[in-house]
C-alpha cells in the first residue's frame, strides 16, 4: 500500500508539471489559455489602427467577475512613502481600496486623518509575465486635483541589476497622470532607484480630454523599441539600451502624485478622495494563428 500511495503521489505529480510551466523569472503559471478572459471579444484586436492587425491574444482580464482574480494578480498591502509637500506624510497600498465593480477594476484613494493617503494597486507579478508584444488598458482616471496619480506599467524582477543599460529588466512607465493639466509622463528606470547608478529617462505627453471619461493607453514593445500610444496616437518611443530583453510583469496602481500641484490639504479629513476605473487590460503577441 506504501508502494502504491507513492505511485499515485509520482502521477499526480507528473500531471500537475505536464499542465503548469515556470516562468523565466521563476515563477509558476498555469495554461496560457486560462490568462485570457471568457468575456473578452472573440478575436479582439488591439484598438490601436497604427500597430496592424497580425495579432494574438495572449491575456486578458475584463474586470467583470465582482472580485478580483487571484489567479492573475496580486493586491498590494504594503507602506509607500511620503510626499510631504502635499502634506501626505505617509501614504499606502491597501487592500480595501481594491475592488471590482461595474465591469471595472476600481482603485479607490482615501484620506485618513489630516495626512495619510490610501491607495491602491495589483500586479501579475510570479503569475503572468509578457516579453514582447503589445498590452493595451482603457482606464479612467483618478482625479490629480485629489492628489492621486494613476499609473499603468510593467515592471521586472531584475531590474535592479546593475549593468549599465535596460537590457537585464526595467520599470516602464506607460502613463503616470502627475499632472492637472491635460499631460501625462512615461518614463523608463533601470539599474535600480539608487544612486549613481540608476537611471531613468521620461517624456511628458500631451493626452487631450484626458479628464472626460475613459481613454486607451499601449505600449509596443519588441527587441529594438518600445512605443507608447495614447488613444491610437504615438506619443514616445525608446530605443538602444532603455529597451528590456527580459519578461516583465504588469502593474496597475493609484499612488500619491508626485505632481507639482495637489489639494490634499484641503481634502476633509477621514474622505473618498478619487478612483481609478479600468475597463479591461489585455496583452497581444505578434502573428495570428
Amino acid at each position: 500500500r506504501f508502494m502504491k500511495n507513492i505511485c499515485i503521489s509520482c502521477v499526480v505529480g507528473l500531471i500537475i508539471l505536464a499542465t503548469c510551466c515556470c516562468s523565466e523569472e521563476g515563477g509558476i503559471e498555469t495554461p496560457s489559455v486560462s490568462w485570457i478572459d471568457e468575456a473578452t471579444p472573440a478575436n479582439v484586436l488591439p484598438a490601436n489602427g497604427l500597430i496592424g492587425d497580425d495579432w494574438q491574444l495572449a491575456f486578458s482580464d475584463e474586470f467583470n467577475d465582482g472580485a478580483v482574480n487571484f489567479n492573475k494578480w496580486t493586491i498590494l498591502d504594503q507602506h509607500r512613502g511620503a510626499v510631504t509637500k502635499h502634506g501626505i506624510n505617509n501614504w499606502y497600498f491597501k487592500l480595501e481600496n481594491v475592488s471590482e465593480s461595474d465591469g471595472n477594476l476600481i482603485l479607490k484613494n482615501t484620506k485618513v486623518g489630516n495626512d495619510v493617503m490610501y491607495c491602491a494597486s495589483i500586479n501579475s507579478n510570479k503569475k503572468y509575465f509578457m516579453k514582447y508584444g503589445y498590452t493595451e488598458a482603457r482606464v479612467k482616471i483618478a482625479d490629480t486635483n485629489a492628489g492621486a496619480l494613476t499609473a499603468f506599467w510593467l515592471q521586472s524582477n531584475t531590474m535592479g541589476n546593475i549593468d549599465g543599460t535596460g537590457n537585464d529588466g526595467a520599470e516602464i512607465d506607460i502613463f503616470e497622470s502627475a499632472y492637472v493639466t491635460d499631460e501625462v509622463i512615461t518614463t523608463i528606470h533601470f539599474d535600480g532607484y539608487a544612486a549613481p547608478d540608476h537611471q531613468q529617462k521620461s517624456y511628458r505627453y500631451v493626452t487631450p480630454g484626458l479628464f472626460d471619461g475613459y481613454h486607451i493607453w499601449g505600449c509596443l514593445w519588441d527587441e529594438n523599441s518600445v512605443k507608447i500610444y495614447y488613444d491610437g496616437k504615438l506619443t514616445a518611443e525608446y530605443d538602444g539600451i532603455w529597451v528590456p530583453q527580459v519578461e516583465e510583469f504588469l502593474y496597475l496602481s493609484t499612488v500619491a502624485t508626485f505632481g507639482e500641484t495637489a489639494y490634499f490639504k484641503e481634502r476633509q479629513p477621514d474622505s473618498w478622495l478619487s478612483e481609478a476605473c479600468f475597463d479591461y487590460v489585455r496583452v497581444w503577441t505578434k502573428g495570428k494563428k
